[in-house]
């Protein structure tokens, strides 16, 4: 009886401490666990360089598919700085399409597109920022987002720990993020992470309404070194009815890209 009496006490003082300084309670569990999650991805996890080769299945909500091939370059910076590229290679009508990203914490991304049939480098407005990313179910400011959400402090974002739960066998904690800043795009964001290995299963992304506009669900995860990589990524926007699937069939780490590769002339030239 003592020693739950003690434990009473303690957690009671824990909570008292949590608001005392301003912070709520399942904020701060919350947070500790994403600080835990990015020490990951700064430590044992880390990486400078990755490419992968992406298969996309885009199904329209009338059920017709297009399908794409592609080749990701990205590359890590001091101060979560990021740098991406990607090259379109099949189908023949999209082959030599390239996008650029050039990414800092705290503020929208540069990026540009090339699209060799106007043979122009065009950047990526912030009045274009939300349309389609050559006709998937992800926009501009998706892949923006989604590169720098680790990195986000509660500045940027409130976080709270809503619950935990079990996606596609695998214990997660649920965190319910509030964006503070207007250039993030949604109103309310969702995160489901790993228990074990704090890696996205899934992120629902909402506006002002109660159902989420797109859910991305992250799947068939294993281990390269360290590293954990999703080999599926699934992309739904469930009230249009549309999803995208990128499948990676190829992944590598750490092989020390030219800068040049991270420029308006790689865009140009289509290749790495």
């Amino acid at each position: 009886m003592a020693a739950i009496q003690r434990h009473r006490c303690l957690t009671l003082v824990a909570l008292l401490g949590a608001v005392a300084v301003g912070i709520p309670a399942f904020a701060s569990e919350s947070r500790e666990i994403l600080d835990r999650r990015k020490a990951l991805d700064d430590g044992p996890r880390r990486w400078s360089d990755r490419e992968q080769h992406i298969k996309l299945t885009i199904v329209a909500s009338r059920g017709g598919e297009r399908r794409r091939e592609i080749v990701v370059y990205e590359r890590r910076l001091d101060a979560d700085e990021r740098q991406t590229v990607i090259f379109f290679d099949e189908p023949a009508e999209v082959r030599g399409t390239g996008f650029l990203s050039l990414s800092q914490p705290g503020k929208p991304a540069e990026q540009w597109l090339y699209l060799p049939a106007l043979k122009r480098v065009r950047q990526i407005t912030a009045q274009t920022r939300t349309q389609s990313f050559v006709g998937t179910d992800l926009s501009y400011q998706d892949l923006d987002m989604m590169q720098e959400m680790p990195s986000w402090t509660e500045e940027d974002a409130a976080s709270e720990l809503i619950r935990e739960d079990v996606v596609d066998g695998v214990a997660t904690h649920v965190i319910g993020l509030t964006p503070r800043r207007e250039d993030i795009g949604y109103e309310r964001i969702v995160l489901w992470l790993g228990t074990d290995d704090l890696v996205m299963r899934r992120l629902e992304l909402f506006d002002d309404g109660a159902d989420p506009i797109k859910r991305i669900d992250q799947s068939e995860i294993t281990l390269l070194g360290k590293i954990p990589v999703a080999h599926r990524v699934e992309i739904e926007r469930p009230q249009r009815g549309s999803h995208t699937v990128m499948e990676v069939s190829a992944v590598s780490f750490d092989q020390n890209f030219e800068d040049d590769l991270f420029s308006q002339r790689a865009l140009e030239r289509g290749e790495r």
